[in-house]
């Protein structure tokens, strides 16, 4: 773990102890824009706007990616955070990829082939992340993946672009 990861993962212990793995709503532009600090949680500053399930076939629950918005950066960034069934607190596999869709129109199929993408993979004892990028204009896709135990567990925001503008 990078000291980096450690110090994140110690200034937001409190705050993730109390943490449900549910979908939260998602926040407004207004909302987000407000928000906005130099609190960084997980590595990732400005405000978290989305969270998807990280699930296995058969609906095990795993963790979940925590999607943020920077307005002040104007950067989307992501972390794939294991739960306790998904092996949190214990090195195994996760991955969280953030991606710019070619399209700026809400719901449409994202091709990002020729667009900016990051991804972090391996072995991590927490979550995999942060990973960013700017959109500005473009809609964006998230996907992760956890596999402490099998079968391996995936989620992502779908096949359309989301949080676009």
């Amino acid at each position: 773990m990078t000291i980096r990861r450690a110090t994140a993962v110690l200034a937001t212990f409190a705050a993730t102890t109390a943490l449900s793995f549910t979908a939260a709503p998602a926040a407004t532009a207004a909302d987000a824009t407000a928000a906005d600090a130099s609190v960084a949680e997980y590595g990732c500053s400005g405000s978290l706007i989305d969270t998807y399930p990280v699930r296995t076939s058969a609906g095990t629950t795993y963790g979940q990616i925590r999607l943020y918005y920077n307005s002040s950066t104007r950067r989307n960034c992501a972390v794939t955070l294991k739960n306790a069934t998904g092996g949190y607190g214990t090195s195994s596999y996760a991955s969280v990829t953030l991606y710019r869709c070619s399209t700026s129109k809400p719901g449409a199929q994202c091709d990002w082939r020729d667009e900016t993408w990051d991804d972090d993979y391996g072995n991590f004892l927490y979550y995999a992340g942060p990973v960013s990028i700017s959109a500005a204009g473009k809609c964006i896709r998230v996907f992760g993946q956890v596999s402490a135990n099998r079968p391996i567990a995936t989620g992502d925001s779908g096949t359309g672009g989301v949080h676009c503008g």
